[in-house]
Protein backbone atom coordinates (compact mmCIF):
# COMPACT_ATOMS: atom_id res chain seq x y z
CA UNK A 1 0.00 0.00 0.00
CA UNK A 2 3.12 2.57 0.89
CA UNK A 3 4.30 1.38 -2.27
CA UNK A 4 0.97 2.59 -4.06
CA UNK A 5 1.01 6.11 -2.39
CA UNK A 6 4.54 6.77 -3.28
CA UNK A 7 4.08 5.84 -6.61
CA UNK A 8 0.82 8.07 -7.04
CA UNK A 9 2.72 10.93 -5.53
CA UNK A 10 5.65 10.71 -7.83
CA UNK A 11 3.09 10.64 -10.89
CA UNK A 12 1.04 14.08 -9.70
CA UNK A 13 4.26 15.50 -8.87
CA UNK A 14 5.55 15.09 -12.35
CA UNK A 15 1.98 16.28 -13.72
CA UNK A 16 2.61 19.98 -11.60
CA UNK A 17 5.24 21.53 -14.61
CA UNK A 18 2.92 20.26 -17.48
CA UNK A 19 1.24 24.12 -17.27
CA UNK A 20 3.64 26.24 -16.76
CA UNK A 21 5.25 28.67 -19.51
CA UNK A 22 7.83 27.63 -21.84
CA UNK A 23 11.24 29.34 -20.86
CA UNK A 24 12.50 30.34 -24.19
CA UNK A 25 9.74 31.94 -26.54
CA UNK A 26 8.68 29.89 -29.18
CA UNK A 27 9.07 30.22 -32.58
CA UNK A 28 6.41 30.44 -34.93
CA UNK A 29 6.09 28.38 -38.23
CA UNK A 30 8.67 28.92 -40.76
CA UNK A 31 11.27 31.20 -38.35
CA UNK A 32 14.49 30.16 -37.86
CA UNK A 33 15.10 28.47 -34.32
CA UNK A 34 18.17 28.90 -32.43
CA UNK A 35 19.78 25.48 -31.88
CA UNK A 36 21.02 22.02 -33.05
CA UNK A 37 19.70 19.91 -35.73
CA UNK A 38 21.46 18.12 -38.41
CA UNK A 39 24.80 20.07 -40.65
CA UNK A 40 23.66 20.86 -43.82
CA UNK A 41 26.21 17.79 -45.34
CA UNK A 42 24.30 15.50 -43.15
CA UNK A 43 20.80 16.55 -44.00
CA UNK A 44 21.71 16.15 -47.41
CA UNK A 45 23.33 12.49 -46.89
CA UNK A 46 20.59 11.51 -45.03
CA UNK A 47 17.97 8.51 -46.21
CA UNK A 48 15.65 9.49 -43.28
CA UNK A 49 11.56 10.63 -44.68
CA UNK A 50 9.80 13.41 -43.55
CA UNK A 51 10.72 16.49 -41.86
CA UNK A 52 14.45 17.24 -40.43
CA UNK A 53 16.05 20.05 -38.07
CA UNK A 54 19.11 21.39 -40.21
CA UNK A 55 21.52 24.25 -38.91
CA UNK A 56 23.16 26.25 -40.83
CA UNK A 57 24.01 30.16 -41.72
CA UNK A 58 20.71 31.88 -43.51
CA UNK A 59 21.55 34.17 -46.45
CA UNK A 60 20.28 35.55 -49.53
CA UNK A 61 22.15 36.57 -52.55
CA UNK A 62 20.36 37.07 -55.92
CA UNK A 63 16.68 36.93 -55.04
CA UNK A 64 17.82 33.25 -53.41
CA UNK A 65 17.84 32.34 -50.14
CA UNK A 66 19.76 29.13 -49.02
CA UNK A 67 20.91 27.37 -45.65
CA UNK A 68 24.62 26.89 -45.62
CA UNK A 69 26.93 24.94 -44.52
CA UNK A 70 29.41 27.81 -43.56
CA UNK A 71 29.85 31.49 -43.86
CA UNK A 72 32.99 32.82 -46.26
CA UNK A 73 34.77 35.76 -45.48
CA UNK A 74 33.94 38.02 -48.37
CA UNK A 75 32.38 41.17 -49.01
CA UNK A 76 29.60 40.57 -48.89
CA UNK A 77 29.42 37.45 -46.89
CA UNK A 78 29.10 34.31 -49.52
CA UNK A 79 27.54 30.93 -49.30
CA UNK A 80 30.40 27.75 -48.28
CA UNK A 81 29.08 25.00 -49.74
CA UNK A 82 27.49 22.41 -49.19
CA UNK A 83 24.15 24.39 -49.07
CA UNK A 84 20.47 23.86 -49.00
CA UNK A 85 17.75 26.14 -51.47
CA UNK A 86 15.67 27.06 -48.72
CA UNK A 87 11.21 27.08 -50.23
CA UNK A 88 8.39 27.44 -48.37
CA UNK A 89 7.37 29.89 -45.46
CA UNK A 90 9.40 33.31 -46.31
CA UNK A 91 12.24 33.58 -44.03
CA UNK A 92 14.44 36.50 -43.27
CA UNK A 93 18.11 36.51 -44.21
CA UNK A 94 20.23 36.66 -41.35
CA UNK A 95 23.32 35.72 -42.01
CA UNK A 96 23.53 34.13 -38.09
CA UNK A 97 23.61 30.21 -37.13
CA UNK A 98 19.92 28.70 -36.96
CA UNK A 99 17.83 25.96 -37.14
CA UNK A 100 15.44 25.36 -39.80
CA UNK A 101 12.71 22.35 -39.88
CA UNK A 102 11.37 20.70 -42.99
CA UNK A 103 11.63 18.52 -45.90
CA UNK A 104 14.87 18.21 -47.79
CA UNK A 105 15.08 16.85 -51.49
CA UNK A 106 17.19 17.20 -53.96
CA UNK A 107 19.41 19.94 -52.40
CA UNK A 108 16.58 22.00 -51.10
CA UNK A 109 14.70 22.16 -48.05
CA UNK A 110 11.46 23.29 -48.15
CA UNK A 111 10.29 24.95 -44.52
CA UNK A 112 7.42 22.84 -42.63
CA UNK A 113 4.48 25.71 -41.96
CA UNK A 114 3.78 23.18 -38.68
CA UNK A 115 3.63 25.19 -35.61
CA UNK A 116 6.25 24.92 -32.96
CA UNK A 117 4.56 24.17 -29.34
Amino acid sequence: MRAAILVAVLVLGGCGGAESEPSEPVPSAGQPIPGGGLAVRDAIDSELDGLLMVRGYLIERGGELRLCEAILESSPPQCGEPSLRVEGAAQAASEEYVSLLGEVDDEKIVVSTTEQG
